[in-house]
């Protein structure tokens, strides 16, 4: 049975090939950064599934070259900091394909199109989660006498991962996303495609790292409390205020106070005589029977016009109707203070004295006349 070419061993010895060959005596690293080791991973990929590298970058196509030290690669290759770009063809396509790897703040993303398809399939990792940074940077091991050796350098490639098991995890996400959409039903030997529901897990997996990753709006999630504000707060996003009415010449007409819930208390007594209106004609006849205007359930402020100052339906010349022209609050000894009396006859009238009225200017009526 045929290996897997993206087996973890598989990957391993394709990146430990492709690292480039150093000149003697040259004692700097391989790489040092978790994004070369990426870029790294990403290209033993495509080379262990039979992609032939042809350059450096879309337009940078040298394939003499890159044959020539194949299965290496040009010193050049990391050339360019937190930025890698492979070009690439393959046997059983006529397109040509490119391989590029960018540092995005603690992201990897890594992006594959076909050239003539303009389709972008992408991978965003972050890089923590696969490369330990504490087994960079990498160098190839020297003899004594200053040449390489190349024995250990798989295990020293495997141990730049956090896991080994890290290692299969990325291979599989490499295939599914960028290896499957760049050229479908690829024939390799021992090489299977991703099911559908392995497609599908990872779609599910993608969006719910987006909706954790999603960033909480206060102003509209309303399980979260509100922000402070500064004063004056002006929101954006909030319904437009509407500049207040000027008052006009004429206040607005009120509804129809059917069951004058609008209007003062009935019965409301003047503070001194004369002082309510004139033409309260009735307001006494809405007062219980023989309690008048002084209701000792009630506060004093409440009830009819003070006796002698009128208030019945039948208004008589002590109403403040006529000016107030009567006997005021005496009384004529018939009836108590502010009650009605009406005449049994002639000159049952109320008595003329001290502080008393003018005759009656309609004659007849009120003025000691029987109708």
């Amino acid at each position: 049975m045929a290996t897997n070419p993206l087996s973890t061993e598989s990957i391993l010895k394709h990146m430990a090939d492709a690292v480039p060959t150093h000149t003697k005596g040259d004692t700097g690293s391989d790489f040092s950064s978790s994004y070369e080791a990426i870029a790294l991973f990403a290209h033993a990929c495509m080379t262990a599934v039979g992609f032939r590298l042809l350059g450096y970058g879309e337009g940078q196509k040298n394939e003499a070259e890159s044959q020539k030290l194949a299965p290496r690669l040009s010193e050049k290759w990391n050339s360019s900091v937190n930025s890698y770009s492979f070009l690439y063809a393959h046997s059983q396509s006529s397109m040509e394909y490119v391989i590029k790897v960018d540092r995005l703040g603690g992201k990897a993303e890594i992006r594959g199109i076909g050239l003539g398809d303009e389709r972008i399939t992408r991978l965003e990792i972050t890089a923590k989660d696969y490369i330990s940074n504490a087994a960079l940077p990498l160098r190839i091991t020297l003899t004594p006498d200053g040449e390489e050796d190349r024995s250990d350098l798989p295990d020293k490639l495997k141990a730049i991962f956090t896991t080994p098991h890290r290692i299969q995890d990325l291979a599989s996400e490499f295939k599914t996303i960028i290896i499957q959409k760049l050229i479908p039903n690829l024939h390799k030997e021992g090489y299977e495609e991703s099911s559908a529901a392995a497609r599908d897990a990872h779609d599910e997996r993608e969006e719910a790292q987006a909706r954790r990753n999603q960033r909480q709006d206060p102003l509209r999630d309303p399980g979260l409390p509100e922000p402070a504000r500064p004063y004056p707060f002006n929101d954006p996003l909030a319904a437009p205020r509407h500049p207040p009415i000027p008052a006009g010449d004429f206040p607005p007409p009120g509804f129809d106070d059917e069951l004058d819930m609008n209007r003062p208390l009935r019965g409301m007594a003047p503070p001194f005589p004369g002082a309510g209106s004139p033409f309260g004609i009735g307001h006494d006849d809405l007062n219980p029977p023989g309690l008048g205007p002084r209701d000792p359930l009630r506060g004093s402020f409440v009830g009819g016009g003070v006796g002698g100052f009128g208030g019945g339906m039948h208004p008589t010349f002590d109403d403040p109707l006529f000016g107030g022209q009567g006997q005021g609050r005496g009384g004529n000894g018939r009836a108590p203070p502010g009650a009605r009396y009406d005449p049994l006859g002639p000159g049952d009238g109320p008595q003329r004295g001290g502080g008393g009225r003018p005759p009656n200017p309609f004659g007849g009526f009120g003025g000691n006349d029987f109708i």
